[in-house]
């Protein structure tokens, strides 16, 4: 533990705001929400993996008791508008679709018919009610199925499954180098599918109230961007329509416009930042009439009908996340369209068995690796051949294919890498959403990590002397990575990685090992070491997808000090476990002075909250919003200075802040609250002179807007001592070492339990968690007596080492949620193939239940 700095929030473990809340269960989930005359929704989902709706016939569940409205793909149709890709990536093919399955279903577990019950109950029995008729298409299941030209395209329109290839070079051409390279080492990598688990799943509740705009209840990670995408695909008008609201609203997209020009104007690096990215969407409105139209139509329901009949989203606790909440989904959009059509309040909460089915799946990814390496190990250029399965139907607003530009981006890692080629092949198949999962560009760890153990075994070298030949050291920096982002002087992994190595004691491991065999114990031990970008350099996003990086846009944050005297911090982060109330305090309370129970967060309301699209992910909340909010409060911190200026008849810098208390230095008897600067502010109007409008009852608002400064890099190296036992299978993990620097650290504790949950998921996703389908497409892990989760019994104590560059930027913070689990399947894997080495065994594959190391021990076959 990092020692407490005496007199600050920040750097101190500080006991958790939230969690006398949460602990004593007076937490606020979307199931706990009930409103007045609230119905229930519940999903009609398909059996079949791929088939065509020949018929469906709902006339029993409409007479069903308790049933006030069933809804199929076609009616939901005529009142919502069609999902469609919003960040085009070059040659690659988007489909649109709408909230319930039309004339097609694409996977186990497609919505195929709503119905609106008067209870949960007697929804679903009305579901069994429907009678659909299939016609049995031919299944892709798997990478190899969708590169299989016989089995028929899952979207007619693409002509295939392979919904985009393409080959990017950074560097000088990897041809001649591979050609002239010492050796050459190539090997094929398979991560399988895995799924979000988080104890809370999807669920909304609309509220239509008398008057005014519905109000939806979610579990999201970004409630603007559930609102926006609401608003813009839940409610269809036809041309006529269309016009007469135009006409009726025509201030509207004049005033968008206006604000648009004023953002770009104050932001001039936003300035042309879709640019980029045009040619590649109006290539796609050209091919396809039908999507330009559908979109237009979507911009004019956003647009012309006005800020009074879009939805407010309210979010309070979520039980977790880890990507999946941060899209929204084809039943949010019919729940809430429906809601809105039938004028009444309803509730929809999945259970566990759809989230299985259909609340995000992750990874499935084929890595083909190849390197170009010097005899002693010294890299001299890298090849991939990804081939990225992201089910039927993209994630909204963007799918999966932009996760494949990151790993790209990532591919070199902390190393030197001269030249590297990356050849992308993205697959459509009958498998549920690709979504985001907690570090979604892992894969590119992994192999990279997995083929370092590899040429070391097979060049004579260890694998600590591979990784430190080629590892980017502190005299190299500042630099910049071969796929463009520049690496500052913060960029630590090799400190990492030289600590690590020395807690682990590597040098003494052979002989270790060697005699724990001679004893009859399989031993064996692994590491990784990684970076990730959190938030990343400025410019980051654009060498992801050009013009991307304009579009994420800064983090807003508002500090308010109220007429009583408090702090109000309104934030757009959406907490879903990390802490938000805790963090975001300390730092307001060290900026303004005060203590921790007189700053309140403020966060998961649109009517109130600063708007921001991006909402809580990408490692962006700690760093991000901790620096609004630390230029926000300092900014706060000059106002109230001002006026107790004013008050104490003296000097603004003669004054200081100590405990919500401002004095004049050396005489702590002349001091004011806060209170009494606040009654100052609304007597003298100074509300006015801030920048912020203050509202009715503030005192003071500030509004400030961080564009990330210098950015930064979060890096971290794990290492894993394994056990194995040949008669069972079974891994054991007796100790779990992290050495990581993530900047600042707000609140060590914090910190350490984002590691050490991040590390839990990785270990689940080698040893236990896989999401199956057979070869036809059926889903068989649809409870969780077949998706297998670790429990506290199998995750070992992790000893965490905390490093921190020296550095003299302000609000160096940086996110640390998403490293553990990028790094413990690497470290992991590492181990295992560490302990069975000299069994001949090499890992290639992430997932390792016991009965596969016994096949791949040789035990069993």
């Amino acid at each position: 533990m990092r020692e407490a700095i005496a007199g600050k929030f920040v750097g101190n473990s500080v006991k958790r705001t939230e969690d006398q809340r949460l602990l004593t269960g007076k937490g606020t989930f979307v199931d706990d929400v009930t409103v007045a005359n609230m119905s229930h929704a519940s999903f009609l989902r398909s059996p079949m993996p791929h088939a065509e709706i020949a018929r469906i016939d709902t006339t029993a569940a409409r007479r069903a008791p308790g049933v006030v409205a069933v809804f199929t793909g076609a009616e939901i149709a005529e009142f919502t508008n069609p999902f469609f890709g919003m960040m085009p990536l070059p040659g690659m093919y988007d489909p649109t679709f709408y909230a319930l399955s039309i004339d097609r279903v694409r996977h186990v577990g497609d919505p195929v018919a709503m119905v609106i019950a008067s209870s949960r109950r007697a929804a679903e029995d009305a579901c069994e009610l429907i009678e659909v008729d299939y016609r049995e298409l031919t299944p892709v299941s798997t990478i190899g199925q969708a590169l299989d030209e016989s089995r028929g395209a899952i979207w007619p329109k693409a002509k295939s499954n392979v919904l985009m290839t393409a080959s990017q070079t950074h560097g000088p051409d990897t041809g001649p180098i591979f050609a002239d390279a010492d050796r050459v080492f190539t090997q094929r990598f398979t991560q399988h599918r895995q799924s979000n688990q988080p104890m809370e799943t999807r669920g909304i509740v609309v509220e239509i109230p008398a008057s005014g705009p519905a109000i939806v209840r979610s579990a999201t990670q970004s409630p603007h961007a559930a609102k926006w995408a609401l608003a813009l695909l839940a409610q269809r008008l036809s041309v006529p329509a269309s016009i007469k609201e135009m006409i009726k609203h025509r201030d509207r997209p004049a005033l968008f416009m206006q604000g648009a020009k004023s953002m770009m104007a104050a932001k001039p690096e936003m300035k042309g930042a879709g640019k980029p990215m045009m040619p590649t969407m109006m290539k796609q409105l050209a091919s396809d009439p039908k999507r330009a139209m559908d979109m237009q139509r979507s911009m004019v329901a956003l647009l012309a009908k006005g800020q009074g009949s879009r939805p407010e989203v309210v979010a309070t606790d979520v039980g977790g996340a880890f990507g999946a909440k941060g899209v929204v989904s084809r039943e949010d959009v019919a729940v809430y369209a429906a809601a809105v059509h039938l004028g009444r309040s309803i509730k929809w909460i999945e259970d566990r068995n759809e989230h299985l089915m259909n609340g995000g799946h992750a990874r499935d990814e084929n890595v083909e690796l190849s390197m170009a390496c010097d005899h002693d190990g010294t890299i001299r250029g890298m090849h991939v051949k990804l081939t990225m399965n992201i089910g039927a139907y993209p994630a909204f607003p963007f799918s999966g294919g932009m996760f494949s530009q990151i790993i790209r981006v990532m591919m070199p890692g902390p190393y030197r890498v001269p030249a590297l080629r990356f050849d992308t092949q993205i697959v459509a198949s009958n498998k549920g959403t690709y979504v985001a999962y907690r570090g979604p560009w892992a894969v590119e760890t992994w192999v990279r990590e997995r083929m370092l153990d590899l040429m070391a075994r097979e060049l004579g070298i260890t694998r600590a002397e591979i990784r430190l030949r080629n590892m980017i050291t502190a005299q190299e920096l500042p630099t910049n990575m071969i796929t463009g982002p520049a690496l500052d002087v913060r960029m630590s992994a090799r400190t990492t990685l030289d600590k690590a190595l020395e807690v682990a004691e590597f040098d003494q491991w052979a002989t270790r090992q060697a005699e724990a065999r001679a004893n009859g114990k399989i031993l064996g031990m692994g590491f990784a070491t990684f970076i990730e970008a959190a938030p990343g350099p400025p410019g980051f996003f654009d060498h992801v997808m050009p013009g991307m990086g304009g579009s994420v846009g800064g983090e807003p944050a508002q500090v308010v000090l109220e007429a009583d005297g408090t702090i109000s911090v309104y934030t757009q982060q959406m907490p879903h476990g990390q802490s938000h109330e805790t963090t975001f305090a300390q730092v307001a309370a060290d900026e303004l002075g005060v203590p921790m129970e007189q700053v309140r967060i403020r966060y998961g309301d649109t009517r109130v909250t600063p708007f921001g699209i991006m909402g809580t992910g990408g490692s962006r909340a700690g760093a991000m919003a901790g620096g609004a909010i630390t230029f926000g409060a300092r900014a706060m911190r000059g106002h109230i200075l001002d006026l107790a200026a004013e008050l104490l008849e003296a000097a603004k810098e003669d004054l200081m802040i100590t405990d919500g208390k401002v004095f004049v230095n050396g005489t702590p008897s002349r001091s004011i609250d806060f209170t009494a600067v606040a009654a100052q502010a609304r007597k003298t109007g100074a509300g006015a002179r801030t920048g912020t409008a203050a509202k009715a009852g503030e005192a003071l608002r500030v509004g400030h807007e961080y564009d990330g400064g210098e950015g930064g890099w979060a890096q971290s190296t794990h290492v894993c001592w394994v056990e194995i036992d040949l008669e069972t299978g079974i891994v054991t993990i007796p100790r779990y070492v992290v050495a990581e620097d993530c900047g600042e650290l707000i609140n060590p504790a914090i910190v350490e339990g984002q590691v050490r949950g991040g590390v839990a998921q990785g270990i689940g996703a080698v040893l236990y968690e896989k999401i199956s389908y057979s070869d036809s497409g059926q889903f068989q892990t649809g409870t969780y007596m077949d998706y297998l989760m670790p429990t506290t019994m199998e995750i070992p104590e992790i000893e965490i080492h905390h490093i921190a560059t020296p550095s003299t930027i302000e609000a160096n913070y940086r996110g640390v949620g998403e490293g553990g689990m990028i790094a413990a399947p690497a470290a992991l894997t590492n181990a295992i193939e560490d302990a069975l080495a000299h069994l001949g065994v090499k890992i290639t594959e992430q997932h390792l239940p016991p009965t596969r190391i016994l096949e791949l021990a040789g035990v069993i076959r």
